[in-house]
């Protein structure tokens, strides 16, 4: 049953091998094997995407007394599925957690590596740094480690935009907050439909139609202050995309490759 599912596994039948898993650990509770197979589950869950289910599985782990490395695989996947997910954070705490647990043997430099990438991603240079600095010397991810750090040293800090100065913008000249955040076109449309509403209230109390006015004067009302939310809204978007298309370089320059089955040797696998 374990070899049937172990070649479905390799073909790709994910689904398949992940029933023939949970079919030898029904059968044969105690196996010198059911380590391995529980974590084929979980990695097949993984090559498959569906990263919750993965998750979940590591985090339900139960065997205790695991002469195999399986279990430290299994606590390493938690992290690596929430970094997989971009969930920076909750990655940090399981790394550490794995840390913690296994302060040395397989998996640690990758997984310390894994923790000062994730700090980074998140934005704590300082942290990452302090992390990259206890690789050892020799580890195939020391250069690595290194060529980031210098990234980061030397890319010129991220041009944000003031999502305050935007919206007072908006607020003295209607479309002034999109301009500064290099909106033009919103810029346009706000400065123009500002002054048509202006324009019409002031013609209609220039001809004694005061309803119309203050009906004018209402709508434009509704719109200048949406103006100044747009910009400020406006402001935020431009420096999230600045923010991700940082990380995004980032992770798919320096992020290693996903432990998979192939480039696990685990013993009892």
């Amino acid at each position: 049953v374990y070899d049937f599912g172990l070649h479905l596994f390799q073909l790709g039948d994910y689904y398949r091998a992940i029933t023939e898993f949970k079919r030898f650990s029904l059968l044969f509770p105690g196996h010198e094997r059911q380590p391995a197979a529980e974590l084929l589950i979980g990695l097949a869950l993984q090559e498959d995407q569906a990263y919750d289910d993965a998750f979940t599985h590591f985090q339900r782990w139960r065997l205790v007394n695991d002469p195999t490395d399986a279990t430290r695989v299994a606590a390493f996947k938690l992290g690596e599925l929430r970094f997989q997910q971009g969930q920076y954070r909750q990655a940090i705490g399981y790394f550490r957690g794995f840390l913690d647990t296994y302060p040395d043997g397989p998996l640690v430099s990758h997984t310390k590596y894994m923790l000062g990438l994730s700090w980074a991603l998140d934005g704590q240079l300082s942290e990452a740094q302090q992390v990259f600095a206890t690789l050892p010397a020799r580890d195939p991810l020391a250069g690595q480690a290194l060529a980031l750090q210098d990234e980061l040293r030397l890319t010129p800090p991220l041009q944000l935009k003031s999502p305050q100065v935007a919206g007072i913008l908006s607020g003295i000249l209607p479309g002034a907050g999109q301009l500064y955040v290099g909106k033009p076109l919103q810029a346009l449309t706000a400065f123009v439909l500002n002054g048509v509403f202006l324009a019409g209230a002031a013609y209609a109390f220039h001809e004694n139609l005061e309803a119309t006015g203050a009906i004018l004067l209402f709508f434009g009302a509704g719109w200048y202050l949406g103006g100044i939310n747009s910009a400020v809204d406006a402001a935020r978007n431009v420096n999230r995309q600045q923010q991700q298309a940082f990380t995004d370089h980032l992770r798919a320059t320096y992020a290693p490759p996903i432990l998979t089955f192939q480039r696990l040797q685990a013993p009892g696998l």
